[in-house]
């Protein structure tokens, strides 16, 4: 029969709202046999250095453990363990600390560390409760030993992890520990989320204001250590103001000004914005259908386009409205061939020594 315990688990209103820490695995009696003992991977048996505390961040953002303390005790005990600044916890990953040792192996990529004590944890079979310490010294995690005493030579674990009761680790595998990963030896979470972006024009430019000018967008990631930190550049895909390529290039088309969005692209949908104001664009979209020396046609167009231009060659480019580039040559003269854009509106641009001018196709 599978034999559940009870385990003594407070989370208090201290704990950080943007992320928590639960306790999922506890390995306080390992074997004293040095093949199932040995559960920091050195290949020596040690009741202090193999014991450990698997935590895991059950938030949806990082998760700052800098300064936890671990104590043997929850009023009278001594602290034995403080958790180095710059300790982070990714969403739905894992925080495992040793007694000791040298760790060797990967734990599913998990955040690991050991103590710098000689008598580890001091995690004992009974009468003991440890209690976890947030930096401001308040217990937000307890752990009661003398609720699991009967000598397992194993680790106790949620099953199912994260969110399940507690039980000995070999009642749900072969093994007798899992530290870094679930029972079955699959990687919690390793990825660190995006939690903001500042979005900036380059050199802290706010502004365009030359003839069909460009600005390169730039976008600060926080934290640093966030995993993905490239972003999708995007504009509002009504507007005639500009228009932004894939690695954030903003090029001004008209007058006005436009927000310019960056997107991380880790799935968190985090996102920063920035407005950027354009002027001195001489002819803009509204204006450029009464240019004498510029027309498109036929508009709406299906596979041909013709350009009615006064200049000799100029650069031609087309843009989704989104801002993206479908289409560039260096335009001659000759017919364009628009076939294989999808049916929509495009911004048509024409630059060359004669000006810059832009207007609206579309595509039947």
């Amino acid at each position: 029969m599978i034999k559940y315990y009870t385990f003594v688990c407070l989370l208090l209103a201290s704990i950080s709202a943007s992320g928590q820490l639960i306790i999922n695995e506890v390995l306080y009696d390992p074997s004293n046999d040095s093949l199932y003992g040995d559960a920091n991977g050195d290949g020596v048996y040690d009741q202090e250095d193999d014991s450990f505390i698997e935590f895991v961040n059950v938030g949806t953002t990082n998760f700052d453990a800098s300064g936890y303390q671990i104590w043997d005790d929850t009023t009278s005990g001594q602290l034995r363990y403080t958790i180095p600044q710059g300790t982070w916890v990714p969403p739905n990953g894992a925080l495992v600390v040793f007694g000791g040792g040298t760790l060797t192996g990967t734990f599913g990529n998990a955040v690991v560390l050991k103590t710098d004590s000689a008598y580890g944890m001091s995690l004992t079979n009974s009468g003991e409760v440890i209690a976890i310490k947030d930096s401001n010294g308040n217990t937000v995690l307890t752990f009661d030993s003398d609720a699991l005493s009967n000598n397992p030579n194993e680790s106790y674990t949620r099953y199912p992890d994260i969110t399940g009761s507690f039980l000995q680790h070999g009642d749900t595998t072969s093994v007798l520990f899992s530290p870094g990963t679930m029972t079955d030896g699959t990687p919690f979470d390793t990825l660190f989320v995006v939690e903001s972006i500042a979005v900036q024009g380059q050199g802290g430019a706010t502004s365009i204001s030359t003839q069909g000018g460009s600005l390169q967008m730039e976008a600060v990631v926080s934290p640093t250590f966030a995993s993905i930190q490239s972003v999708t550049w995007s504009v509002p895909s009504s507007n005639s103001v500009a228009t932004i390529s894939t690695s954030g290039v903003l090029t001004a088309i008209g007058n006005g000004t436009v927000t310019v969005t960056a997107t991380a692209n880790d799935g968190t949908g985090i996102m920063g914005t920035t407005d950027i104001t354009v002027s001195n664009q001489s002819v803009g979209i509204a204006e450029a259908h009464n240019a004498k020396n510029f027309s498109i046609y036929p508009n709406p167009a299906n596979d041909q386009l013709w350009i009615q231009w006064s200049g000799n060659t100029a650069q031609l480019n087309i843009y989704a409205l989104s801002g993206q580039l479908v289409y560039s040559t260096t335009y001659k003269g000759e017919s364009v061939d628009v076939s294989q854009l999808e049916t929509g509106i495009y911004l048509v641009q024409l630059s060359g020594e004669e000006g810059a001018y832009t207007t609206k196709l579309i595509k039947q």
